[in-house]
């Protein structure tokens, strides 16, 4: 079955089953291939179930990145990950998931009106598509100088975020690459996180508090997602940490409450030394 069809609707996976089912002829080899078929469509259907979970369940960096500038999130200089480090990133996992850092790194920017540092972030995620093979995201709709040409213009910015956005879902739906898709997501996680408990470190704010404590759903789809990548060792390890912040998470929201300093001093903590091993990894 093409990929195409492991991403059609999923009515129309459920009657291709249906239809598949009430076959009873057999193939060359004399084996009933009803049973065959059944795998195959089984299949395609926990692929689909898992792609719409991702894509469609889970907030996009952009979505996530407007929550905490609602809440009040304020720029800080020097806090994302330098555009610069964006060459250095070999590996497919260290690219996959520093995209996703500066995915979030490139909205912080946008929603916070630092334009020139949001060109460096957007050239940062070519950057890191190109050198995962996803080059047509930015062919295909000429995006950095249509960036480039609205510099100032933040609504028109967001707009291509947003474009950015879909075309990367696309691609990797279509492709079934959704390691990528998991990995891009977890450094933007991890990302936003970090910048929210930076600025937390200096001045409590509630509201910025409640937003990262309410991350803490998409965190827990996140980790079930990777755990189709964990024979890998870095995923399995991003796995375990991702898990450690999960935990304190749920301990701050068991609570109810978002003064517990010790806590969420050891959430900061397990926080930053993940972020810092992404964005150090080569």
């Amino acid at each position: 079955m093409k990929l195409k069809k492991r991403f059609a609707a999923a009515g129309l996976l459920l009657a291709v089953a249906f239809g598949c089912g009430q076959r009873t002829d057999k193939d060359s080899t004399g084996v009933d291939s009803t049973a065959s078929d059944s795998a195959m469509l089984a299949s395609d259907s926990a692929i689909e179930s898992k792609t719409q979970d991702f894509f469609q369940s889970l907030p996009s960096p952009i979505h996530v990145a407007r929550i905490f500038q609602r809440a009040g999130l304020k720029y800080l200089s020097g806090i994302t990950n330098p555009a610069s480090n964006a060459t250095k990133y070999m590996s497919p996992y260290s690219k996959s998931i520093n995209l996703g850092v500066y995915t979030t790194d490139l909205s912080y920017c946008t929603f916070n009106d630092q334009s020139q540092e949001a060109i460096s972030y957007f050239k940062a995620v070519k950057t890191c598509t190109d050198g995962l093979n996803l080059t047509s995201i930015f062919e295909s709709t000429n995006l950095v100088p249509r960036f480039e040409k609205n510099i100032g213009n933040k609504d028109s910015l967001v707009t291509l975020m947003a474009t950015l956005s879909m075309e990367s879902d696309i691609l990797l739906k279509q492709t079934s690459r959704l390691d990528i898709a998991y990995l891009s997501f977890a450094g933007a996680w991890v990302e936003s996180a970090y910048i929210a408990t930076q600025m937390l470190k200096n001045k409590r704010n509630p509201d910025i508090t409640k937003r990262l404590l309410d991350q803490n759903n998409s965190l827990g789809k996140l980790i079930a997602l990777l755990q189709d990548f964990k024979d890998k060792p870095e995923i399995e390890s991003l796995i375990a940490n991702l898990s450690e912040i999960k935990a304190s998470l749920d301990i701050l929201n068991s609570e109810n409450t978002t003064t517990h300093e010790e806590e969420f001093k050891k959430l900061t903590s397990k926080v930053d030394a993940l972020r810092n091993k992404i964005v150090k990894d080569n």
